[in-house]
């Protein structure tokens, strides 16, 4: 978990949780190997170097499998996240209405609200592809991998990397969100964690005119970054 944008009061008591909560461990996969038409091993996120990706892998996606271990993760995660955090999990196809209007093809989704109403709530797609989808907060949404064509040569642990410090930095209260924009139909974020972070801006496009009122008046409520998740207060069962 990572304290991100949080003012300092906030990274103060964000640190001192850190120091009792119980660390998050990713989930053991087995290891699995993929091969090319000659039966040669695929050393995925290693396989172009410097001169780059052929032109005929663009767009080609051979071997998706490989990405199903993001699924694993991304539940071990949720479990995580109710152990530890004041969150409530729900799991329904319902909740894939917290996309842009045809984004993903996806069976089901869980949708994590943490109590504290400043705190930023997530919800957690299962693609087909299969891939892990999340919308954060009032509009962002990342995938992981952001693409997975043979060119951008994605492998599923440097994707499981970038989805864990994304989680993480939503849980920590590291996601700012705003309204830019003349029509103030756009959207600005700053995602920012321990390893980085990611900023950009996010159109209307896929979300109803009322999704995008209601962001609008949650951010101005909100009035700057998203808190940090509250942690789950101890059990007083014996």
């Amino acid at each position: 978990m990572r304290a991100g944008n949080a003012g300092p009061g906030q990274a103060l008591v964000a640190a001192r949780n850190l120091a009792t909560m119980e660390p998050y461990v990713r989930p053991t996969i087995p290891v699995r190997e993929f091969r090319d038409d000659a039966g040669n091993v695929i050393p995925y996120g290693e396989r172009w170097g410097m001169g780059g990706p052929p032109d005929d892998t663009y767009s080609v996606l051979t071997h998706p499998e490989r990405f199903q271990p993001l699924h694993d993760v991304a539940r071990a995660l949720i479990e995580y996240l109710e152990r530890t955090h004041d969150v409530t999990a729900s799991e329904d196809p319902s909740h894939l209405a917290a996309f842009p209007d045809g984004y993903l093809i996806a069976n089901t989704a869980v949708r994590l609200t943490p109590g504290k109403a400043a705190a930023a709530p997530l919800t957690i797609a299962f693609t087909a592809d299969p891939r892990v989808v999340i919308q954060a907060g009032a509009v962002v949404v990342e995938p992981f991998p952001v693409c997975g064509c043979d060119a951008c040569d994605d492998s599923w642990e440097s994707a499981a990397d970038r989805l864990e410090d994304t989680v993480f930095a939503v849980v920590g209260g590291g996601l700012t969100e705003s309204v830019a924009g003349l029509r103030r139909r756009t959207f600005s974020f700053v995602l920012s964690h321990e390893h980085g972070g990611s900023s950009g801006m996010i159109g209307p496009g896929g979300f109803s005119t009322e999704r995008l009122r209601t962001a609008r008046a949650t951010l101005r409520a909100l009035g700057g970054s998203w808190a940090p998740w509250s942690p789950r207060a101890p059990s007083l069962e014996p």
